[in-house]
């Protein structure tokens, strides 16, 4: 049984995805978190679409493109050929910071959805650059059309769109996201350093968090508008871990090119305790972008799959929950994971 799976978006992430599913295709199990998840491991995982609208990525053998400019993402693993070319894909007049002023392929919806049909497609996994909301929408009603399962990582609220959640609800199909959330991320980091101080009784006052990181990913969240949409999810989340008000602030700050697909996160914690005495943490966190999404992204996949096998479908909250930034019913992380583990993971 293979879920099969295409990317809208061959990107950092998507090269860092495919390494991953090449890397433990056999017995390896070196840095996987969850071998086994609603009775999948990650080689019944299959990528059998592609789409993108770089001029450089589209019409390329996937294997290929994975690695193509502007990726940066490490080369971890040598990619076997695949039977799989990346499609011109969807924009809206929102294509990303780094590729404005380029000529873009482009398909429109009907295409894309005719595309995921012939290829057999079960999920179509969103992963294209933060702040193209429209074309986000639009790859999600492609999804919709062909039938597809639908997961997005990127930071458009899909999940707030009543009438996109509806459609899904009504074909019975699975609408997973918002923001994908990494394994060990600043995000995460963040909202665990701030629920220990909690529950260890530290009244928290005041956190921020600052990211600074290589990649396009990067280059295209320091863009003003994209940046405060980020820097408002990210905060959102974090906040969700004190059950009072405080001041905190979570974003991307700036793009250093040679980091590649690397980042360092800055976190600052204010509180106090016994007799108001303060308490004050200052740490940072050195991660990589691509590997950091790729065991989560891999749970969701297989748990997505599962709950269309077994007809639990709209918008799956566990799965939302514990994966995504902005999920349509947020939870404290600790709680998302453990009833998550509970359905899925064996």
């Amino acid at each position: 049984m293979a879920v099969k799976l295409a990317l809208a978006g061959v990107g950092n992430c998507a090269s860092v995805f495919l390494q991953g599913l090449r890397f433990y295709s056999g017995a390896e199990r070196r840095g996987l978190w969850h071998p086994n998840v609603a009775g999948l491991k990650p080689g019944d995982v299959q990528v059998v679409a592609a789409f993108d609208v770089d001029p450089g990525k589209v019409g390329l053998e996937l294997s290929k493109a994975a690695f193509a400019p502007p990726n940066v993402a490490r080369k971890y693993v040598a990619l076997t050929k695949s039977r799989v070319s990346v499609s011109a894909g969807i924009s809206k007049g929102d294509a990303a910071p780094h590729l404005r002023g380029t000529k873009l392929q482009k398909a429109n919806s009907e295409e894309v959805a005719n595309q995921l049909e012939a290829s057999g497609t079960d999920i179509l996994v969103n992963m294209i650059s933060s702040g193209s909301d429209g074309s986000s929408e639009e790859y999600a009603r492609a999804a919709l059309r062909a039938g597809c399962g639908f997961i997005n990582c990127t930071p458009t609220l899909v999940q707030r769109n009543n009438k996109l959640v509806a459609d899904f609800q009504k074909a019975r199909l699975p609408l997973i996201g918002d923001d994908l959330m990494s394994q060990f991320g600043g995000t995460v980091f963040h909202k665990g350093l701030l629920s220990l101080m909690v529950k260890r009784g530290i009244k928290v006052s005041k956190s921020y968090q600052l990211d600074v990181g290589g990649g396009s990913e990067t280059l295209n969240t320091i863009d003003e508008v994209i940046k405060m949409a980020k820097r408002e999810s990210k905060t959102a989340s974090v906040a969700l871990e004190v059950p009072y008000k405080f001041e905190t602030v979570a974003g991307t700050t700036d793009f250093v090119d040679y980091m590649g697909n690397d980042r360092t996160s800055y976190f600052w914690f204010e509180g106090s305790s016994f007799m108001n005495v303060g308490t004050t943490v200052d740490v940072y966190l050195r991660s990589s972008d691509g590997a950091n999404a790729g065991n989560v992204l891999l749970d969701v996949v297989r748990a997505t799959y599962r709950c269309m096998k077994i007809g639990k479908l709209g918008t799956v909250g566990e799965i939302c929950a514990y994966g995504f930034k902005s999920p349509p019913k947020p939870m404290h992380f600790d709680e998302a994971y453990s009833k998550f583990a509970a359905l899925y993971v064996k």
